[in-house]
């Protein structure tokens, strides 16, 4: 009964924009529909963190059309194949790119 007396916690532009990264993310699940969505937020934002890190060494910028492109493949290839290898293809794709530059198909 006291339930009905709390207050709701009010919702913060974040909790918007997370909610709308959400919607952009999950229909790419194809495979394991138990992913949650703080495991999705997880994916994109490492992803586009550790290649605009990467960028900034590179003295470049990649737009965010690129980011966004970039962490739905990474959100794919987690679905498919999971952890551990998404994490080993996220360092190697990294490196890459310090080495030779963004690849065609993530422009």
């Amino acid at each position: 009964m006291f339930g009905l007396f709390k207050k709701k916690k009010p919702r913060t532009m974040l909790d918007e924009l997370n909610d709308t990264v959400i919607k952009m993310y999950r229909p790419l699940i194809k495979n394991n529909h138990d992913i949650s969505d703080a495991k999705i937020l997880e994916i994109v934002q490492a992803v586009m963190r550790v290649f605009k890190e990467a960028s900034e060494r590179r003295g470049e910028n990649i737009s965010g059309k690129s980011l966004s492109k970039i962490a739905s493949k990474f959100v794919v290839v987690y679905d498919t194949v999971g952890e551990e290898f998404y994490l080993e293809h996220l360092k190697y794709e990294v490196n890459l790119y310090l080495e030779s530059g963004l690849r065609d198909d993530y422009k």
